[in-house]
């Protein structure tokens, strides 16, 4: 009997712990995610991007995502938005065997050290040198996959990153320390909570994914950001 009021205290603080966190976690990167500041606008963004690749044209018109909401699957998005810069048409018919440019590299990686970028990251798995650099609290990423490359500006977050890790760590130990109080009637507590952990938890395995496996040219979306997203799919798909 006492092995197995032993292990329903534990369960229940476990539960406590990941389902408070996961809360925590949420609400600490909503709250870092408020006032990133505003993305360079086009002709700023053009600006910075003859600073790096100087004396080249852009392919076509900028892309640009002033996200308000993460998702891609409506008119309100949200996420950190991005300001980027192709200089080669995606419609190209050369292909990748066909076409190794990858003489810009080097001038745009000298070019940037020269106007302030510093912090240089490589990014693998592409043709020729990738890498991303920070200024400030705006990152570009210059991207080159053998047609020619793409600048990608956005602001760094850190803060939603931060919030994160801080509310998660915040709300786990106050899940814990209400497992810890229920300690002596675990049963009720571990009744309320399985079902929200049911759904919290394969639902972050999910978002975590999401955030691994993200494009590495577009900024790291914030934690809270892909809760609408996986939400929205759902309903469409089922």
């Amino acid at each position: 009997m006492a092995e197995s009021e032993r292990f329903a205290r534990a369960v229940a603080v476990v539960l406590g712990a990941v389902a408070f966190g996961i809360i925590g976690a949420t609400a600490g990167s909503w709250i870092g995610s408020l006032n990133p500041g505003p993305l360079p606008d086009n002709v700023e963004a053009l600006r910075m991007a003859a600073d790096i690749v100087p004396g080249v044209v852009p392919a076509g018109e900028l892309d640009r995502r002033d996200y308000v909401y993460g998702s891609r699957l409506g008119d309100e998005e949200s996420g950190q938005g991005y300001v980027e810069i192709l200089y080669a048409s995606e419609d190209d018919e050369a292909t990748l065997d066909e076409a190794r440019d990858c003489s810009l590299d080097g001038l745009a990686r000298d070019s940037a050290e020269r106007h302030g970028w510093a912090g240089f990251a490589e990014i693998t798995g592409y043709i020729c040198a990738s890498w991303r650099a920070q200024k400030d609290d705006l990152v570009v990423v210059y991207v080159n996959h053998g047609l020619g490359p793409e600048l990608t500006f956005y602001r760094a977050t850190i803060g939603p990153t931060a919030g994160a890790l801080i509310g998660a760590l915040f709300g786990a130990l106050a899940g814990a320390a209400a497992g810890h109080a229920w300690r002596r009637h675990p049963v009720p507590l571990i009744v309320v909570l399985t079902p929200p952990a049911l759904v919290l938890v394969p639902f972050t395995v999910l978002i975590l994914a999401a955030l691994l496996s993200g494009d590495p040219e577009e900024p790291f979306p914030p934690f809270w950001t892909l809760g609408p997203t996986l939400a929205r799919a759902f309903f469409f798909y089922w």
